[in-house]
């Protein structure tokens, strides 16, 4: 019995080393959970990165249709939920912290930049904010333009 145990807990650590972190949550607001499966890589560590990156997947839980994209990072990031259709991406360095969310939108059935700020703690807490006012970016750095009326996206957020 304890011998199963150790296996599992074996099988389990060695699994997240190998294939990464696992999130599941309702990323495209269906109210379905989703699973977001992500590692990350220092720079070098693959020939086709050139700056430290995280390769994610993310498969719906109703289609299993699977999304793929890269996301950059400084130190050590996390990937998260954020609420209903929302990723969360949180990297922080010794003076500096990232934080971006996107949002899913079904009329790009994709999930757009709705915040991209930067903390600067060494400057007392100063913060930038970078979401383009010329175009919408998605998690997968397409870029779609931005309606001349169109007002800046913001994220709805749902009561858990």
């Amino acid at each position: 019995m304890m011998t199963n145990k150790i296996n599992i807990i074996c099988v389990t650590f060695f699994s997240t080393f190998f294939y990464g972190q696992e999130v599941i949550d309702d990323f495209n607001n269906d109210k379905i959970n989703d699973t977001l499966t992500y590692k990350c890589y220092k720079a070098g560590e693959l020939k086709e990165i050139n700056e430290p990156t995280c390769k994610a997947v993310l498969v719906l839980g109703k289609s299993k249709k699977n999304y793929n994209f890269n996301i950059s990072y400084v130190s050590s990031p996390v990937i998260s939920n954020c609420g209903a259709g929302c990723i969360s991406i949180f990297d922080a360095a010794t003076d500096t912290e990232y934080t971006q969310e996107y949002t899913y939108f079904p009329k790009y059935d994709n999930w757009i930049l709705t915040k991209n700020q930067i903390l600067y703690k060494d400057e007392n807490g100063k913060i930038e904010n970078n979401v383009s006012k010329k175009y919408l970016l998605s998690i997968d750095n397409k870029k779609y333009p931005m309606k001349k009326n169109h007002r800046t996206l913001k994220r709805k957020t749902s009561k858990k």
